[in-house]
């Protein structure tokens, strides 16, 4: 079972290997499902998650803005504050983070809680409660749990001995009596070579000396700041900032990748979805029971019905015996004046005031009666099927999203991208802030700048290094076509230029000015005339598996995708025009939820302005070749 919390050593080496996060500034708090993200203006991201994790995450790429409960409070009065001291409190899971006059406190234990505190008193918290030993309320003051304030690593080998001792076995010794995590425990003794399950009784001098041996070594392995992943059928179970001697590990680069690789593994299900799905489970057992008591009856009814058309008489008989209101041999007069007739194993009533042949009609309407019952209870069951499928779409469609929410985000996913069709990357701004980054930040000397030949528009740079193809220069060129303000005013086509980037400058004549955006090109522009606006939207998965939107031309984006559109100019608006895109995606997609994950937003991002969505088709989906 994968571990669904950071231990207090993987605290301890965490805040010692992050101690240059001190001086940076909160430049603004977002959130990702029940963490709170403070984007920091050096660059990072630091993710808190009471009772589960506190690390840098390179997975933003669909942060929400923090608009409500402790992400909004934090948001209110940290943007702009100075972290100033990071510390674990004791050696628990327990992490203290100062930010000028607040303190942020971010409880890994299970039950914990993420609270914010200004002079020792509580402004904001992840939850709110009264429990034994202290009060999580607003106003209140602060006091932390109880902690563990002892290093299992520093002790001594006759101190590990005592401890030991209080354990029924040695895995269970190391767990309460040194507080280690039971990873960490059963790490140590496999590689001091000493079975968890030995009593601690039976352990000597020597084997006490290898486990702290072990222990120590553990620890400073701990401190270089790799991070290991330990993997089971694939998956991720354990991230340790040692390496794991139990079973298959894969290194990363940082103990930060290693803990963000586990926890975004980890989705949690979504509880009206599972109510929802306990609801449609009973739902189609009850139709089920009601299906088959039904034709059960109709068949029993039916049957009796054939029996007493056979045995005529007998039902003659029990109809005079009704008609005289006694009971006969085989009958029982009954207290509403019908008579109850045994034939056989099966029984039927006569009513008073039947005739024979009415009570063969009775008994096969109500046959009947039944079988359409039946019928309708079987139309109860498939509803219930289908409703089950489309539920387990949607959480298919839901975890995938989550797992999708929390993926890497690459540098060049800020602006417009897109591959071409011998693999070069093309870049361009949303902007002219963005323009201005993409050629001062991007643009080598033998690179290609693309911009369409109209006022306001995308600046693309086609990171090739003269290397590329005349094709190559189409697609970027498209990039740079589709994303101008031709698309706006609805043009089908514009010329598009190219220069080497040794012909962009930013300095302007001799009295002149540049705005942001602006950029001044020497030498002879080289033209692509008559790009046509027409664009690919399309759903492609990165090599984690995690599904995305992507934008480019249709031979590229069919290549790289599972499914796509084209637009091109119209009259829908982007909201709707995403919406039907992933509509008509949806509809040729193999994997229907693959398609229900990806938000309309980010489809919608896509989009460079009103539009028309023509014909879904599905892609050769070789998916995207980064990480």
């Amino acid at each position: 079972m994968a571990r669904e919390s950071m231990s207090s050593l993987d605290l301890h080496i965490w805040v010692r290997n992050h101690q240059d996060l001190l001086g940076q500034r909160v430049d603004n708090v977002y959130v990702a499902g029940e963490a709170v993200v403070l984007k920091l203006r050096g660059g990072g991201a630091l993710l808190l998650e009471a009772g589960r994790r506190a690390h840098i995450t390179s997975r933003t790429a669909a942060l929400e803005v923090a608009s409500r409960g402790v992400g909004a409070a934090l948001k209110q009065h940290l943007r702009d504050e100075k972290i100033v001291a990071l510390e674990q409190l004791g050696f628990d899971r327990v992490l203290k983070v100062s930010l000028g006059e607040y303190s942020l406190y971010v409880e890994l234990l299970p039950r914990g809680f993420l609270v914010l505190t200004r002079g020792g008193k509580i402004l904001a918290a992840s939850s709110y409660a009264t429990l034994r030993d202290r009060s999580i309320r607003p106003g209140e003051e602060y006091r932390p749990p109880p902690l563990q304030q002892l290093n299992p690593f520093s002790l001594g080998i006759e101190e590990i001995g005592k401890r030991v001792g209080t354990g029924k076995d040695l895995v269970r010794g190391l767990v309460r009596g040194l507080g280690l995590a039971g990873e960490v425990a059963e790490e140590v003794l496999h590689r001091a070579g000493i079975p968890g399950e030995r009593a601690p009784s039976s352990v000597g001098g020597a084997e006490l000396s290898r486990l702290r041996e072990e222990l120590a070594k553990v620890y400073e392995e701990s401190l270089t700041g790799k991070g290991y992943v330990l993997l089971k059928e694939g998956k991720p179970v354990e991230a340790t900032p040692f390496r794991p001697t139990r079973g298959e590990a894969a290194e990363r680069t940082t103990f930060d990748e290693a803990l963000d690789e586990l926890f975004s593994q980890q989705v949690q299900r979504d509880e009206a979805l599972e109510a929802e799905r306990r609801k449609l489970e009973e739902s189609l057992r009850r139709a089920q029971e009601l299906e088959r008591s039904y034709l059960e009856e109709a068949g029993r009814l039916r049957e009796l019905a054939t029996r007493l058309a056979a045995n005529y008489e007998l039902l003659e008989r029990a109809v005079e015996c009704s008609r005289r209101r006694e009971a006969c041999e085989g009958t029982r007069l009954l207290p509403d004046g019908s008579l109850e007739v045994s034939l056989g194993d099966l029984s039927f009533r006569v009513l008073r005031g039947e005739e024979a042949q009415e009570v063969l009609v009775r008994l096969y309407r109500q046959a009947g009666e039944l079988e359409g019952k039946a019928r309708r209870a079987r139309e109860a069951i498939g509803e219930a099927l289908r409703g089950m499928e489309e539920l387990e779409l949607k959480v298919r469609a839901r975890e995938l999203a989550a797992r999708a929410r929390s993926r890497k985000v690459q540098w060049f996913e800020k602006y417009r991208w897109s591959y071409t069709t011998n693999g070069f990357l093309a870049v361009g701004g949303r902007d002219a802030s963005q323009n201005e980054s993409v050629v001062k930040k991007l643009l080598g000397e033998k690179d290609a700048f693309l911009h369409a030949d109209i006022q306001g528009g995308s600046a693309v740079v086609l990171m090739s290094k003269g290397e590329e193809r005349e094709e190559d220069l189409l697609d970027a060129a498209t990039l740079a076509a589709c994303y101008s303000k031709a698309w706006k005013v609805g043009l089908a086509s514009i010329d598009v230029y190219w220069v080497r980037g040794a012909q962009v400058s930013k300095s302007p004549p001799a009295g002149e000015y540049l705005k942001t955006g602006a950029f001044m090109i020497y030498g002879e522009k080289n033209y692509i005339r008559g790009v046509r606006l027409q664009l690919a939207i399309g759903i492609a998965l990165d090599e984690e598996g995690n599904p995305l939107a992507i934008a480019g031309p249709e031979g590229v984006v069919k290549r790289l995708s599972l499914a796509y559109v084209v637009v091109v100019p119209g009259d829908m608006k982007i909201e709707e025009a995403a919406a039907k895109a992933r509509e008509r995606i949806a509809e040729v997609i193999e994997g229907k939820h693959i398609a229900m994950a990806v938000r309309t937003e980010e489809i919608a991002d896509k989009l460079p302005g009103s539009s028309s969505v023509f014909r879904g088709q599905r892609g050769k989906g070789e998916g995207l070749p980064f990480r």
